[in-house]
């Protein structure tokens, strides 16, 4: 007896296709065909719909099982050249699935349609001017959760790497913005421009998005952090006025006032607590250690030797159970405990599926981690992979030494001699054969030809671009990168460009980066002991001196301010390296850091207190005993 076997839709679909047309692959996933099973008419058999290509025209061909065959349902003339989106999802009515369909009618453009089944056939409920450049289709919760229609997230290329989002919903018979899910959609929208402002600090468009995507996750003190960041640059993008309109929009929203950690002598000895601004305790002094409270609203605290999380009405959100917690990177935490490392969640849950020796921190949805002894899922003992942030082994432990992702690209050591620069699925971009190759930066790599040798820089295909010079090197940063020139342990630090040439002349005994490109330069007191008693000055990105080397101890700059101590007073200086107007100089060595509500840690002399710009004291602990 003959058996027929039953037909796959691309099967189905390649008998109605009309002479000389053939299907369309989509490019993700990867050349599949644009072919899908779905039910359209709520029968609940489904339709089999798909895409063609006849004498450069594309088409879109739906079936219908009816009466023991399958006959055209609908044939439909679509616009462009290939197809970004198939698929099927219930957005203008619950439970009955729409058929989507996005046309390429661009390199990073696709006009959308959204059929809907009618008496009539296919009808396309989507309005011409409906385009994306990425999409995401879903039914996110609302404050009551999901209401059975799927939500439009369409991603609109606006400049480099940024794009207008816009989350719809289908309601009285056309697309609205769906504004009580953005606490739901736009965390994932700040997570990239996170990323984004991570790798490019410097420009301005990324702030912006990031700004507003913020202010729509429902994070102001995030939000307003960052647009006064874009506020910053000296052509704000878009605008100086939309973004004054967007600050006004997040300082209208309900803010949960910062909590301040504070320590307490007790018999038991110090134990923290935190404060409201104006100075008043909120949470008792009960914990051995407390850190500041994260952007998520959590702190990591310590309780009878044990770390947990707390939310700021001081309920454990993870209980005190661990031997470590890191502070939290795109919304994962790395925790130890019985020797192992494990990631978690915002809730606390774990999501790796077993420990290993050692994680790092998450950088573009990628976490290095370790495998020692008879952990992980690997069996390369003793190498470095890379997990995904929901825990799964994504790239093998392959490698001898893995750093973090960074624009895309990771560095790695595959063995002695041998080092590479991965993407993120683990595909080799470039493979370099020398004694070291380091991280990249700027397109450049730190490189050592032989063992013992001087240091010098590759460009990413491994050209020598840097001849060896150096005794030691770190990676480009924005055309800048800091070399010592020292022999048999001295130490003559200078700053070069990518050139080559030496921006700052190499005679330093230290010199630090210290962001919004600014240099900390440092000549020691005694040059018996030049790792000891530093004078620091403020140079700029071109090597110019801003100030004396007039400084103890010199800050990051962090919104074109940076924390200094003279020996006699601690203040904030500017970008200039002049002391910033509008804030207090404290007596004493030590460090100011600027906090929520306008007010300022002062760590001076072993002593923390909370200072107002015009230096009133809100808070100080006891006096440290003698």
């Amino acid at each position: 007896m003959n058996v027929i076997e039953p037909q796959s839709p691309v099967q189905l679909v390649s008998t109605h296709l009309p002479e000389g047309a053939e299907l369309v692959t989509m490019n993700t996933p990867a050349g599949q065909p644009a072919v899908i099973a779905e039910d359209l008419t709520g029968d609940r058999v489904p339709e089999i719909s798909a895409v063609y290509r006849l004498n450069d025209a594309l088409y879109l061909l739906v079936l219908q099982f009816s009466e023991g065959a399958w006959r055209t349902m609908a044939r439909i003339q679509g616009p462009g050249y290939g197809v970004t989106l198939l698929t099927a999802a219930p957005v203008t009515k619950p439970g009955r699935n729409n058929l989507l369909v996005g046309w390429q009618i661009g390199s990073i453009w696709s006009k959308l349609s959204v059929y809907e089944w009618t008496e009539y056939g296919l009808t396309d409920v989507a309005p011409a001017e409906m385009s994306y450049s990425y999409i995401d289709v879903a039914d996110w919760p609302g404050p009551g959760g999901p209401d059975g229609r799927s939500e439009l997230a369409l991603w609109i290329h606006d400049t480099g790497e940024a794009y207008r989002t816009e989350v719809l919903r289908w309601r009285d018979g056309s697309f609205h913005p769906a504004e009580d899910v953005y606490p739901a959609y736009y965390p994932e929208v700040a997570r990239y421009y996170e990323r984004m402002t991570e790798s490019y600090p410097d420009y301005p468009f990324y702030w912006y998005y990031l700004a507003e995507a913020q202010y729509r996750a429902g994070v102001p003190q995030a939000a307003l952090h960052s647009v006064r960041r874009a506020l910053g640059f000296a052509q704000p993008y878009p605008s100086r006025e939309t973004l004054l309109t967007l600050e006004r929009k997040i300082l209208q929203l309900p803010r949960v006032a910062e909590l301040l950690r504070f320590s307490d002598r007790t018999a038991e000895g110090i134990r923290w607590g935190y404060i409201n601004s104006s100075g008043s305790m909120v949470l008792p002094a009960r914990y051995e250690e407390a850190a500041e409270f994260q952007k998520n609203g959590l702190a990591i605290v310590r309780e009878r030797g044990k770390y947990g999380l707390i939310d700021q009405a001081g309920m454990w959100v993870v209980p005190p159970v661990y031997d470590s917690i890191s502070p939290f990177s795109e919304h994962r935490a790395v925790v130890t405990g019985g020797g192992d490392c494990k990631l978690i969640d915002e809730q606390g849950k774990v999501v790796t599926k077993s420990g290993y020796s050692y994680i790092a921190d998450m950088r573009e949805g990628r976490s290095v981690f370790r495998v020692e002894g008879n952990q992980g899922e690997t069996v390369h003992i003793g190498r470095s992979g890379y997990l995904d942030s929901q825990g799964y082994e994504i790239i093998p432990a392959r490698y001898e030494e893995a750093g973090d992702f960074g624009g895309g690209r990771a560095w790695v050591k595959m063995k002695d001699g041998a080092y590479a620069l991965i993407g993120l699925d683990g595909r080799n971009l470039y493979e370099y054969e020398f004694e070291y190759a380091g991280p990249p930066g700027g397109g450049l790599l730190v490189c050592q030809q032989q063992a013992g040798g001087k240091y010098g820089y590759i460009d990413l295909r491994g050209q020598v671009r840097i001849q060896p010079a150096f005794t030691s090197a770190s990676p480009f940063r924005r055309q800048r990168a800091i070399v010592n020139m020292g022999e048999g342990g001295t130490k003559r630090y200078g700053v070069i460009d990518e050139s080559g040439q030496f921006v700052v002349p190499p005679v330093y005994d230290e010199i630090r980066d210290l962001g919004e490109e600014r240099l900390a330069l440092a000549h020691a007191v005694n040059p018996e002991q030049p790792s000891i008693d530093l004078n620091y000055a403020i140079a700029d990105w071109e090597g110019r001196l801003l100030t004396d080397f007039a400084y103890t101890r010199v800050s990051a700059y962090q919104d074109g301010l940076a924390s200094v101590t003279d020996g006699q007073n601690t203040f904030l200086i500017d970008c200039s390296g002049a002391a910033a107007p509008g804030y207090p100089k404290v007596e004493g060595s030590g460090s100011l850091t600027l906090k929520g509500d306008g007010l300022i840690e002062v760590q001076v002399d072993r002593r923390m207190s909370y200072v107002t710009r015009d230096g009133r004291t809100i808070w100080r602990d006891q006096e440290p005993p003698k």
